[in-house]
């Protein structure tokens, strides 16, 4: 693996399902490099992101981890892996 492939921009989706939509694309993009990380987090379609440094991302994920703790267990979508992509 070169070093371009080690720090290229990685994608994370999932498909929220709706009965009566399409459904709702959740997506994460790690864009890093030897000095800085940037991530995106967009919820829809068009461009709706909003840029994340690193220390707010973990305080995003401390929040809703402890918000969505209290709403029951999760639905059946969340439980399959997600992969990364490049694209």
């Amino acid at each position: 693996m070169t070093a371009a492939d080690m720090w290229a921009a990685r994608l994370w989706r999932l498909r929220v399902p709706d009965v009566r939509t399409k459904g709702t694309a959740v997506t994460v993009r790690l864009d890093a490099n030897e000095t800085d990380a940037r991530i995106w987090l967009a919820v829809g379609s068009g461009h709706r992101r909003m840029p994340l440094t690193l220390p707010e991302a973990w305080a995003v994920l401390k929040l809703l981890a402890e918000a969505v703790d209290f709403t029951g267990d999760p639905p059946p979508f969340v439980a399959r892996t997600v992969t990364p992509t490049t694209k």
